[in-house]
């Protein structure tokens, strides 16, 4: 696996994949004119967790989704974040890839679980899969109500205890940080994910100035698209 810093994002290249993790320079336009050998599909991200098939860049922004896989050849499946984690999935066993917009919404709801479900029902294999995780807010950043803390660990409340210190560090009765990282590294192992095959870049957008921040930058944020395509 070989990563490249570019004026775009983090290029990571593999004979089967390739992946962008963009920053505030990926935009479709800018994609479009970088990677000619690769057509574009985005869907209309809702902050939800449904995940459809994605093989047609004829309908792309036309389909509300939060996720989407497809197993064809130079589709650039895209995501679109501002502290969100997007997500990237390859399967060797059925040559598919999936791209994941997971909010802290999508986290709770369990978005990554359910597109691997998906994968698996087409014949994938978890424990083959790879998994890679790009630029998002990171825990020091990601202050959260209560409730909201609550929410994201009851997608893992059945494998840990809900006080454990390794997900989140509370400030005050109704503030706490909260690491996505380590419940989406929960999550997917929850799932078979092998750790070896997990990779994940600890980049937080909301301090970096590379990247788009919602939380930072409020209205006048913008978004950055990365995107996964099959070789």
């Amino acid at each position: 696996m070989k990563i490249t810093e570019t004026n775009f994002g983090f290029l990571i290249e593999t004979n089967s994949f390739l992946v962008l993790f963009g920053g505030k320079k990926a935009t479709l336009g800018n994609l479009q004119a970088s990677f000619m050998n690769t057509h574009f599909v985005r869907v209309k991200q809702t902050h939800g967790d449904k995940s459809v098939r994605s093989d047609d860049p004829m309908a792309d922004y036309k389909i509300e989704a939060d996720a989407h896989f497809t197993n064809r050849s130079n589709l650039g499946l895209c995501i679109s974040t501002a502290d969100c984690m997007p997500i990237f999935i390859y399967d060797p066993t059925i040559h598919f890839v999936g791209a994941i917009h997971a909010g802290w919404r999508g986290v709770a709801n369990n978005i990554v679980t359910k597109t691997i479900g998906q994968l698996k029902a087409l014949g994938g294999s978890p424990e083959k899969m790879h998994v890679l995780i790009g630029p998002h807010i990171q825990m020091n950043s990601f202050e959260v109500d209560i409730t909201v803390r609550d929410e994201i660990l009851s997608s893992i409340s059945e494998s840990v205890t809900i006080s454990e210190s390794i997900y989140h560090q509370n400030i005050s009765s109704e503030k706490a940080l909260v690491d996505l990282n380590q419940v989406m590294k929960t999550q997917l192992q929850s799932c078979g994910i092998a750790f070896d095959n997990l990779s994940n870049l600890h980049i937080d957008t909301f301090t970096d100035p590379r990247f788009h921040s919602h939380r930072r930058d409020k209205e006048h944020a913008g978004r950055q698209l990365s995107f996964i395509s099959l070789r």
